[in-house]
């Protein structure tokens, strides 16, 4: 009797392993680096100069991000627009009453500027919205199709970028299926976002106001938590969880830790503040490329893997196409058929009996225009006029640019702007 039932327990608890019951122990066979004792499902801290990976846990597991979301449409908008650019609201950009807002109704006018402090700070999704829905616009489009668009442009950057685990189907992150990403994409992509300067400062301010006076706030309490502290992104919603981007500096070393699935009302935070001081405490150490980190955060330039797509055999890289230019036709070459002899020589035939061709009516144009043209009694005793054939002037080959800026060709020292905090 003792044998079964020993069997039967063993039978429940490899079921309940299976089906998820004890998530903790699930989690820990994808965990390098030391337990940490975090408490969100998902984490990663790395080095945001090197992407070296001091700990992690379920790095590549898909997960939903809620408003993490809005740092990838915020890219994609700091490349197609520039701050002044203005955007109006439509009925469209207005989510239901439970989403977070910058605070808005139809048929109000926006910088671009406006509409992105209104996405990174409160975390509105309805500057999210009308920023995607504008921007991703062309004529005839529903307003569906225009966020479809710039969606499609944002995964194609992501894709480009080599990250395998992200696919956005909201421009602000609200649970829908199919809509995830991982933290070590998530790490990656902040990488990335770091080299924008107007990036940063959004992404570190700690209030904003509007061009039309509405004052902003950051729902990031970690700026007012932590020793130094450059900036970060919160989101939450029913599926994702309590979900946390941030970075920090040190002694001239940036972190960035991500963590999703957090518990709330402040596990969630400390579970940053406890990766980040220990990735600065490793650094410190002198504990790099040390068995305790476990790997690298890499991807590739979107913006050379843009070129390489789009550019012509030949090209010179840097040098728009031409304009095409009037095209002088060339001199007919009497047809010649070809003979019995092997191939090299008769290629050379023909290109003998060509130039001959060309030549015999060059002199035949020299003395027709001899006889149309004397030179008149006292000249230069030169017989008839020269004969000019004007050289083609064909286009030069180039790259043929896209119509949104590249970045990797125009980016500045990253530089940390914040405004004055508020006092409480």
């Amino acid at each position: 009797m003792a044998p079964l039932v020993f069997r039967c327990l063993a039978i429940v608890v490899a079921l309940a392993l299976a089906t998820g019951a004890s998530p903790r122990l699930a989690q820990a066979v994808d965990q390098t680096g030391p337990d940490l004792q975090i408490t969100s499902k998902f984490y990663i801290v790395i080095d945001a100069g090197t992407g070296e990976i001091f700990a992690s846990r379920g790095a590549h597991e898909r997960a939903a991000m809620a408003s993490l979301t809005k740092m990838f449409t915020a890219i994609e908008g700091i490349e197609a627009a520039e701050p002044g650019y203005l955007i109006e609201t439509k009925p469209a950009d207005i989510p239901g009453p439970s989403a977070t807002t910058m605070g808005f109704g139809p048929g109000e006018t926006f910088s671009f500027q406006d509409l992105l402090y209104g996405m990174m700070l409160p975390s509105g999704n309805d500057a999210a919205r009308a920023i995607a829905r504008d921007l991703g616009y062309q004529p005839g489009d529903t307003d569906q199709e225009a966020v479809d668009r710039f969606l499609g442009r944002i995964n194609q950057r992501v894709k480009d970028m080599g990250l395998t685990d992200t696919n956005l189907v909201t421009p602000d992150g609200w649970g829908v299926p199919g809509h995830h990403s991982s933290v070590y994409d998530l790490a990656a992509f902040t990488m990335y976002a770091l080299q924008y300067p107007r990036y940063v400062d959004a992404f570190s301010a700690y209030e904003y106001v509007t061009d039309s006076g509405q004052y902003l706030s950051n729902t990031n309490r970690m700026l007012n938590l932590y020793d130094g502290i450059v900036g970060g992104k919160t989101g939450f919603d029913f599926d994702a969880g309590y979900c946390l981007i941030e970075v920090a500096e040190r002694n001239g070393t940036r972190m960035i830790s991500v963590t999703l699935d957090g518990v709330a009302p402040d596990d969630w935070y400390d579970d940053n503040r406890v990766l980040l001081d220990y990735a600065f405490a490793q650094e410190a150490a002198g504990n790099r490329r040390q068995p305790v980190a476990a790997g690298v955060v890499a991807f590739k330039d979107p913006d050379a893997a843009f070129i390489a797509k789009n550019s012509v055999g030949g090209a010179s890289l840097g040098v728009p196409a031409a304009a095409p230019a009037a095209v002088v036709q060339p001199l007919p070459v009497p047809a010649i058929a070809p003979t019995a002899t092997s191939g090299g020589s008769n290629t050379r035939t023909i290109q003998l009996l060509a130039a001959l061709g060309v030549a015999a009516l060059l002199i035949a144009a020299r003395v027709v225009a001899a006889i149309a043209h004397p030179v008149p009694a006292g000249g230069t005793g030169r017989r008839g006029t020269r004969l000019v054939v004007p050289r083609p002037s064909l286009p030069r080959p180039g790259l043929r640019w896209p119509t949104l800026p590249i970045s990797s060709l125009r980016r500045t020292t990253i530089g940390k702007t914040r405004l004055p905090r508020r006092r409480r």
